[in-house]
């Protein structure tokens, strides 16, 4: 019996052992992927830093235009780009107005001294004199000829990364923590407000002097018993720390842990009443002790009478006792099972899934409310031009319509980055596009290089997202740069292929790649330039916008003859009317008449819409809902023509609405407008009208106009073919 009873004890032992070092691990991995998840947040500003030391302004020495050009890169309030001389002095603060001397010194002055003067910078969390909020900045050297001209740095608030957090979905109670070279709080999952910008305990300070990663027991800056797990990146020296109450790993193991102990002290009883039943007969307390044995071995026990009560009453204990045992194993391997099937889960998930659906969730769910506002602006602009002729030279005005324009166009370069490839694919022609880009190419070139662009007539229309596209082409330039040190030609032509193919060529006249380099170039992170001078991710970035464009990505090279890269894309087979601000609209297209309806529950987006179709000729009647236009329809209210929104309070949306118009046979043309790249195409695959917020406003008149004409024409055609019959 005694042997029985050490064996499950070893096994309750090694069961809790190999849980919780089955726990561990998981942490370990989770803390890995979040570390990662920090370094390519600092190695994006790291290579928006580098492109823009490049600037040929710089260069120059022309200071005014290069800060022209960086507050036109990052015109965000809560981003900054400081240009600084070698000891330090800003020189210029996009924060602050051009020429103004009470500019304060950069945070870099130690660490540069320290790390020399080629070294990309990493700030620690420091507070930011001009922007009042804790904030970290990354800094590169401006290198001309060999030479250190300058140290250019971009900065943000340390509030940049509390979503970036927030978005890895740490359970409730754990705690997840960004902290700096200095184990300063960066970003915290709870209570940030209390914590960011003060430094770890000293236990976890020692440890992570010591160590690149690990784990330990300790207690966090708000007093909680915690596991702590930690890893630092060995790119930028920041890292990551996952603490997890203690008690939210103790409980479920105690009590596993009680439950056997209590089986445990069971079977002790039930050894001792064997014993001294032993006493009176060797019958009954054999059969105990085969019985006990049996248990000691993992088997069952079924009761079985003895011929006497006391052994009988141990021997139903026992049996108790081994079914116990039994579903208590039972019940903790599946416990463990399922909490390995979790960690391994979450690990596979955490860095391929989570932070794009995250980043995906947080750009979509406030696109709209945006694009509602600019909307809103850039439809006052119309009216006040409208009604304010002598406006129409007006700087301000001009200024408000270049503002809303940038504002859309980050505002899709920020859901395109979130690598939602549906967002805004668009019809483009390359003999239109191509040319135009070059004046986006040029600025991160220096003087020695000839940039040349050929399009080959029948080369067919493509469908890419424009963003993508423009940065696919940038970071091939940017490349062809690199290789280009001493000067040369940078060439990029498009031309029909067969198999329905449009090819756009990238090719420089650089030092080419070596074999054994050509395999791995498209693979991410890696990179031939020296440690701080590429992040690997450029190629990487070409590769993917290929792939998701249905295309592919090619390329050749060899050493001193130059690189070609060539862009495979599907010639497109349909055409799509799509609003993106692309064509100028007809002035004579935004006088219409007769009466609109207009469906849109943003109210201030409303009343502008409403005041701007009057102007153009218009009757104007609005409801708030689809619910209430589809009545008013339903009613035989005589509008020419329907303006709505597709996401709105009730039951029917745009799309339901127009959906429902279709199915009555009406002959109601209907425009729809939305903010939600899904949403734009649903409605273009079901080939309603549909323009992406903010549309310009003469566009959107333009529109309405073609689409009454249309209708109008339509209804004469009808009523003609009645009168000849």
């Amino acid at each position: 019996m005694a042997p029985a009873l050490l064996a499950s004890a070893a096994a309750i032992f090694y069961v809790y052992q190999e849980e919780q070092a089955a726990f561990q691990r998981a942490m370990r991995e989770a803390t890995r992927a979040m570390a990662l998840v920090v370094e390519r947040e600092l190695a994006k500003r790291e290579t928006l830093v580098r492109t823009l030391a490049g600037s040929p302004t710089l260069t120059r020495g022309d200071l005014a235009a290069f800060h022209q050009y960086a507050q036109a890169m990052a015109p965000a309030n809560d981003t900054v780009i400081v240009l600084s001389d070698l000891s330090g002095q800003q020189l210029l603060n996009t924060r602050r107005p051009f020429g103004e001397t009470a500019l304060p010194r950069t945070v870099f002055a130690e660490a540069r001294r320290r790390a020399g003067p080629m070294a990309t910078l990493v700030s620690d969390l420091y507070w930011a004199p001009l922007g009042k909020q804790h904030s970290f900045a990354v800094e590169v050297p401006v290198v001309r000829d060999g030479r250190v001209l300058y140290y250019l740095s971009v900065g943000g608030f340390a509030s940049h990364l509390q979503p970036v957090l927030g978005d890895q979905n740490l359970p409730e109670r754990w705690i997840g923590s960004i902290i700096d070279t200095r184990g300063v709080i960066v970003a915290r999952s709870i209570a940030p407000e209390k914590i960011v910008g003060r430094t770890v305990p000293p236990a976890m300070l020692q440890a992570l002097a010591q160590q690149q990663e690990g784990a330990f027991r300790t207690v966090s800056l708000d007093g909680v018993p915690v596991l702590a797990s930690f890893s630092k990146s060995r790119v930028y020296g920041w890292g990551f720390i996952i603490g997890v109450p203690l008690r939210e790993i103790t409980s479920p193991l105690n009590a596993a842990g009680a439950f056997a102990l209590a089986s445990l002290a069971l079977l002790a009883a039930a050894l001792a009443g064997a014993l001294w039943v032993a006493r009176q007969l060797v019958g009954p307390v054999r059969q105990v002790a085969q019985a006990s044995e049996a248990i000691g071995q993992g088997g069952a026990v079924e009761p079985a009478g003895t011929g006497l009560a006391e052994t009988d009453k141990v021997m139903r204990a026992l049996a108790a006792a081994s079914r116990s045992i039994r579903d208590a194993n039972e019940a903790m391997q599946a416990r463990v099972a399922d909490a390995l099937a979790e960690a391994e889960k979450a690990q596979r998930i955490v860095v391929q899934n989570q932070r794009l659906e995250a980043i995906g969730h947080l750009t979509g769910g406030v696109a709209h409310d945006f694009n509602n506002l600019l909307m809103v602006v850039s439809n006052n602009v119309h009216l006040l031009r409208r009604q304010r002729p002598e406006l129409q030279g007006s700087t301000p005005l001009a200024g408000i319509e270049r503002a809303v324009a940038t504002g859309t166009k980050l505002t899709r370069q920020l859901l395109a980055f979130a690598r939602r490839q549906a967002l805004r694919p668009e019809l483009i022609r390359l003999q239109d596009r191509l040319p135009d880009l070059m004046d986006l190419v040029r600025p991160t070139l220096h003087g020695g290089i000839e940039v040349r662009c050929e399009v080959d007539p029948a080369t067919p229309l493509v469908r890419v997202d424009p963003a993508e596209f423009e940065l696919a082409l940038i970071n091939l330039a940017v490349n062809a740069r690199d290789a280009m040190e001493q000067g040369g030609r940078l060439s990029f032509r498009a031309r029909p292929a067969p198999g329905g193919l449009a090819v756009i060529e990238v090719a420089d006249t650089g030092k080419g790649i070596e074999p054994q380099v050509m395999a791995r170039v498209f693979e991410p992170f890696f990179t031939t330039k020296p440690v701080g001078h590429g992040t690997g991710l450029g190629l990487s970035q070409v590769y993917g916008f290929a792939a998701q464009a249905q295309g592919r990505a090619e390329i050749e090279s060899e050493p001193g003859r130059g690189t070609v890269v060539r862009l495979c894309l599907p010639a497109a087979t349909t055409q799509e009317a799509v609003c993106d601000g692309q064509e100028a609209a007809d002035p004579g297209s935004s006088v219409g008449d007769g009466l609109l309806l207009l469906v849109e529950d943003n109210l201030e987006l409303a009343a502008v819409t409403q005041d701007m179709l009057r102007q153009s000729g218009y009757a104007v009647r609005h409801v708030a809902s689809g619910d209430e236009a589809r009545a008013l329809l339903a009613a035989g209210e005589p509008f020419e023509a329907v303006l709505s929104d597709m996401r709105m309070p009730g039951r029917t949306s745009g799309l339901d609405l127009a959906s429902w118009l279709r199915q009555q046979g009406d002959q109601i043309p209907i425009v729809l407008m939305t903010g939600y790249s899904a949403e734009l195409e649903r409605a273009g695959r079901l080939q309603f009208e549909v323009v992406s917020k903010p549309c310009p406003p003469e566009q959107l008149l333009a529109m309405l106009r073609q689409a009454v004409e249309r209708a109008r024409a339509a209804r004469r055609q009808v009523a003609a073919a009645k009168e000849a019959k």
